[in-house]
């Protein structure tokens, strides 16, 4: 197949757009040039819904909007949506007297459907598709269209012919299940070798020995023919109906696997953005913190304020005046006029018989009256002065808790105050630091999609015990099918002695060998091509491959080579046999070098002549490995069409140049004026094209960066 013309109209951005492709057999190439945003990825979902329907888009269709997006509705607006491809087929017969007859025949395949818009909302009509024969005579219908799709392109296929240059990594991506890897390669590999057709055959086969082994229930009156007969038809239904479920529990298991897969991808990438559940939980810490800070403050904001009431706030302010003061009371205490204790030592003298020189007191005698009247004449002295003495005593031990000696190894109130400012300027810079970080959390929230991440992770349980369902259904019933094989084998034996000994089971036996011998040679058939075909992709996958990324294994390269096992996986080899793992060992460049070697490999191995559509496919790519992938593909590809942006295409011109038969560049007047020089004098959001090569630029097609 290949493709000829497209047309598309008013499926999204492209409203009225239509494409030529290279038909060249020398120059097989066709450049869509055409910037991010541009309109890359549409084109390459409509020609995949041109030709497989609703299953090719996003999604499968739900909820992907087919209409140009800013298609306004009045009341009620129907817009229809058509995607027209014709292509021409090559088939070959052989020659009576040798060589082959080459007949090509050209056909016009047309999609269309209608979108309604009701306000904000849309709804699509199923769509429709009509198949033609373009003959000299006119157009001649072809029905039923999706069956001869179906037969000339299979969906299984649709991936190789059309790969999206991110999407092609589904072959070979660590993240994916390996199941699903598995189905993919081995899907597209059987599609692409025939093998089909083999199964189908074994199918027929299956159901030739089942009618033989009915009729050899009905002849005769052997109870135990028809008794063995009956069991193997049981079982041969039993059998069939456990590979069904045995098919069915493989691909719901493959489909929760992947489903599986997809929801921790969103799991991680909500968990990455933040988990909403966590941030409240941080945010309460938060303000837990804050309010405990916020007490904090208060008291050391009390501390600070007590410290003007301390007795060290005084003694170190008045710290000069205090020790003049001082000193002139420890001379009056020297002097021993205070403290004042005079008059109440006298007095309590006075009230003993013996005075502290020793001389007696005694209130009879005449020279202790003398002695006492003394005594009495200092109180009334001492008296005379009190007022002064009060105050000079008060004075004096009042400032004892001022003296040096009193507060020996006290700290000095500035210390004091150093310390309670910096903790309140500690605690000033906590709680601003809590602040902030409380805003930072409450705008991650408000940031975060209102995702219900204990959902996710429910629905995530949900998806493991159905996927493992699935997984015991089909080893269950595998191990039931191995039984069954084993007891028709016995019976099948039973049953052949038991025909040779009747007449009329002669013919009978001899439709089961023939039968048998058909099965035989198809199966060793299937696993000879499917071992050797296998071998052959493997082998043109890594020297395609290798030549792409430049990777000479003599020369010490750090990947040595790349296969396909038996089990359908990809795998790339490093030194002494080391198995590198796509994502974590190979660059963007390589692991994109590797599935289109693949894609290639199992095209040129099959010999179907079939386009290759790639979208974006030297992304990450520069240098000697982006010029020798996209040399490697064009000489390996019957067709090819690349969607290439004009970094993609920098270094590479002289290429394009030797291939490049069509060269078509899409502009999107949405661009104008960030990026775009001109305006292009367009309103509505549509794909404009011109017919500039990938050295050329015009008035619509110039951008900033081109004039820079």
């Amino acid at each position: 197949m290949k493709l000829i013309r497209a047309e598309f109209q008013n499926f999204r951005l492209l409203r009225d757009l239509a494409l030529v492709f290279s038909m060249d057999s020398e120059k097989n190439l066709t450049v869509i040039r055409a910037e991010n945003e541009t309109g890359k990825t549409t084109i390459l979902n409509g020609l995949q819904w041109a030709l497989y329907g609703d299953d090719a888009l996003p999604g499968r269709g739900s909820d992907y909007r087919l209409h140009p997006i800013d298609w306004v509705a009045s009341e009620r607006t129907q817009i229809p949506i058509s995607v027209q491809i014709e292509f021409e087929i090559t088939t070959y017969r052989q020659k009576s007297k040798g060589g082959l007859i080459e007949t090509n025949r050209r056909y016009r395949i047309i999609r269309s459907a209608h979108e309604t818009l009701d306000g904000l909302k849309h709804s699509r009509t199923p769509s429709t598709v009509k198949l033609f024969q373009l003959t000299d005579r006119g157009s001649v219908p072809i029905e039923p269209p999706e069956a001869w799709i179906s037969e000339e392109l299979p969906p299984e296929l649709r991936e190789v012919f059309f790969t999206d240059g991110d999407r092609a990594l589904s072959f070979i991506e660590a993240t994916a299940p390996v199941r699903a890897k598995r189905e993919r390669v081995e899907k597209a590999i059987h599609s692409l070798l025939g093998l089909g057709v083999i199964e189908d055959a074994l199918k027929h086969v299956q159901k030739t020995t089942s009618e033989a082994n009915k009729a050899a229930r009905k002849i005769g009156t052997d109870e135990e023919l028809v008794e063995i007969a009956s069991k193997l038809e049981q079982i041969d239904k039993d059998s069939e109906e456990l590979s069904e479920k045995i098919k069915d529990s493989k691909s719901q298991f493959a489909l929760f696997d992947q489903k599986l897969s997809e929801i921790q991808k969103e799991i991680e990438t909500v968990l990455i953005e933040g988990d909403r559940e966590q941030l409240k939980r941080d945010i309460e810490r938060t303000r837990q913190q804050l309010e405990l800070l916020d007490k904090q403050q208060i008291d050391a904001s009390k501390e600070h304020s007590n410290l003007f009431r301390n007795l060290f706030f005084s003694r170190d302010l008045l710290g000069a005046v205090l020790e003049k003061s001082l000193s002139k009371l420890d001379v009056l205490r020297d002097q021993g006029k205070i403290p004042s204790t005079t008059i109440p030592v006298l007095e309590e003298r006075l009230k003993k018989p013996t005075c502290i020189c020793g001389e007696s007191l005694d209130l009879y005698d005449a020279e202790s009256k003398q002695r006492r009247h003394h005594i009495q004449c200092l109180i009334d002295e001492s008296r005379n002065s009190d007022a002064l003495q009060r105050s000079i005593t008060a004075l004096y031990f009042g400032s004892n808790s001022l003296m040096q000696k009193e507060i020996a190894g006290a700290e000095l109130w500035t210390d004091l105050y150093v310390k309670v400012a910096n903790r309140r300027d500690e605690l000033e810079t906590l709680r601003d630091e809590q602040g902030k970080k409380l805003k930072a959390l409450e705008v991650q929230l408000d940031s975060i999609p209102d995702t219900d991440i204990q959902g996710l992770r429910s629905v995530q349980r949900q998806y493991k015990n159905q996927r493992d369902r699935f997984n015991a259904d089909w080893t269950r019933d595998e191990t039931q099918l191995e039984g069954l094989k084993k007891d028709r084998k016995n019976l099948v034996l039973q049953r052949d002695n038991l025909l040779r000994q009747q007449k009329k089971g002669a013919r009978i036996l001899a439709r089961l060998e023939v039968a048998s011998d058909i099965e035989h040679v198809l199966k060793n058939s299937y696993d000879r091509m499917t071992n050797e075909e296998l071998d052959k992709v493997s082998d043109l996958m890594n020297s395609i491959f290798l030549e792409m990324i430049g990777a000479d294994p003599e020369q010490g390269a750090i990947i040595q080579k790349s296969e396909i096992s038996n089990d359908f996986d990809i795998l790339v080899y490093g030194p002494n046999e080391r198995t590198l793992n796509p994502d974590r060992d190979l660059n963007g460049a390589s692991r994109r070098a590797l599935t289109l070697a693949f894609i290639l490999a199992l095209t040129k191995v099959s010999e179907v002549e079939a386009p290759n559509v790639i979208d974006t496919p030297l992304g990450m790519m520069s240098g000697f490995v982006k010029r020798s992938v996209l040399k490697t593909t064009i000489q390996k590809s019957s067709q090819l069409v690349l969607f290439l942006t004009r970094s993609e295409i920098a270094d590479c011109e002289e290429i394009l140049d030797e291939y490049a038969g069509q060269v078509i560049t899409l502009t999107n007047p949405a661009h104008y004026p960030r990026m775009l020089v001109n305006d292009p004098q367009v309103k509505e959001r549509k794909l404009l094209r011109c017919d500039c090569n990938h050295r050329q630029e015009c008035g619509l097609c110039q951008r900033q960066v081109d004039v820079e």
